[in-house]
């Protein structure tokens, strides 16, 4: 039988069967602690929406940063997040999944340290590019860690609170960016790896990684206490080493092999549309976009409302990705973000070109404020990401790779994801 038709235990789509003794509270819980490292990927992406609009007012702050300076502190955090996923994929297989994640507190929490006392512009960005390899190291370990503690069931609906984790963070960074100044922000943002750090102590290691080091007495304990007393553990690690005995060496002619070659292009092809979409981008400048659109001193208000709708859209996500299929989901959140972008560049060019002629203000044409445009087409297009583009890349690429190749091509693709973010940025 070829390697190519095995199914990970851990990522098989292939129905389970109820076991009605396992208990599901002490995986909320782990999934939950776990939850703490989108959270603060979450809060370092939305971080910059306040923070920029205070650092590029000179009046406003002890610290300026011109436009140049502006873009490197938005495009920083990315170059960081492309070095922490190959370093994350190197920690959980070395360290464990469990430490590896609790490591990710000591760049997250030293760059925030550096932005909140930073007196200089070098040491803010060199606290964002920290930031980001807390970023790119959290968006590899969190998901390999809620998969292999989850039941095989329910391994979907815990999987979401990766995506659900993120988008939390960058709301909490908003509603603190409104309330607080740029410095206290990055100060708080200490607050939940310290609490990831601390909570991660009184949780498990995963079995699987506890059996791939002949460690079998602890994943017992660990299954045990996931479980409960009653559940079957025994049938649950007989799979979990059959799936480490299906597992080969993987060679770099692989990806010569259509059974890897075809679904590689697949994968890359859809990160570099996702990052085409230019989400970050909107996500880092949300606060500027609707200053620039006549809100003034209310655009992080503005920016709360949108968080909120990205949090309901990811919610939402989970009960429509197996009901309505991956491919028809990103063609339908693909073409409502087409649609808000459209009416998003035509608002600006309306307000910018013609408006001054009509007398009616920067937002108005012809005496009618159109600054709801812009709220409109920036709600629709964070929800068609949220609800395809955002959850959907990801779980694809999760599924469609051999099991043999899927460490491998899942870093690969990680990588060329981070790297078009870099690529892509441009300061707005």
């Amino acid at each position: 039988m070829k390697d190519d038709i095995y199914y990970d235990y851990y990522m098989s789509d292939r129905p389970k069967k109820k076991n009605t003794n396992e208990r599901i509270w002490s995986v909320l819980i782990a999934s939950l602690v776990a939850a703490f490292g989108p959270f603060s990927f979450g809060y370092g992406m939305g971080y910059s929406s306040a923070a920029v609009t205070q650092l590029e007012n000179v009046n406003t702050t002890d610290l300026y940063l011109d436009k140049e300076g502006i873009t490197w502190f938005g495009s920083l955090l990315n170059i960081g997040a492309m070095m922490g996923g190959p370093m994350g994929g190197w920690m959980i297989d070395f360290f464990g999944r469990k430490i590896a994640l609790m490591l990710t507190a000591v760049p997250f929490s030293a760059g925030w340290l550096m932005i909140g006392f930073g007196t200089m512009e070098g040491l803010l960005h060199a606290g964002r590019f920290f930031s980001g390899l807390g970023v790119g190291m959290a968006s590899l370990i969190v998901p390999v860690y809620i998969s292999e503690t989850a039941p095989s069931r329910l391994r979907g609906a815990f999987g979401a609170f990766n995506q659900i984790g993120i988008v939390t963070g960058i709301l909490v960074s908003y509603i603190i960016g409104h309330a607080l100044n740029w410095r206290w922000s990055a100060i708080a943002g200490i607050g939940p790896p310290a609490c990831m750090v601390i909570l991660m102590t009184f949780m498990p290691e995963t079995a699987r990684w506890l059996l791939a080091h002949n460690k079998e007495e602890r994943a017992t304990q660990t299954l045990r206490w996931l479980r409960g007393p009653d559940a079957n553990i025994e049938k649950e690690i007989v799979e979990i080493k059959e799936s480490l005995n299906i597992k080969e060496k993987m060679s770099i002619r692989e990806f010569a092999k259509p059974s890897l070659l075809r679904p590689f292009v697949i994968s890359m092809a859809i990160h570099f549309f996702q990052q085409s979409t230019g989400i970050n981008a909107v996500m880092f400048y949300c606060a500027t976009i609707f200053r620039k659109a006549g809100f003034q001193d209310k655009s992080t208000m503005v920016s709360i409302l949108i968080g909120v709708i990205q949090l309901f859209a990811a919610a939402v996500s989970i009960l429509m990705i197996d009901r309505g299929g991956r491919r028809f989901l990103l063609i339908v959140g693909g073409a409502g973000m087409c649609l808000s972008c459209f009416s998003m560049g035509a608002y600006f060019y309306i307000t910018i070109n013609a408006a001054p002629k009509s007398g009616g203000g920067e937002t108005a044409y012809y005496g009618l404020d159109l600054s709801w445009v812009a709220v409109t087409s920036v709600a629709v297009y964070i929800v068609g990401f949220a609800m395809a583009w955002g959850p959907c890349t990801w779980l694809i690429m999760s599924e469609i790779f051999p099991v043999k190749a899927r460490g491998a091509a899942s870093g690969i693709a990680t990588l060329f994801n981070w790297f078009l973010l870099v690529c892509h940025h441009e300061d707005i």
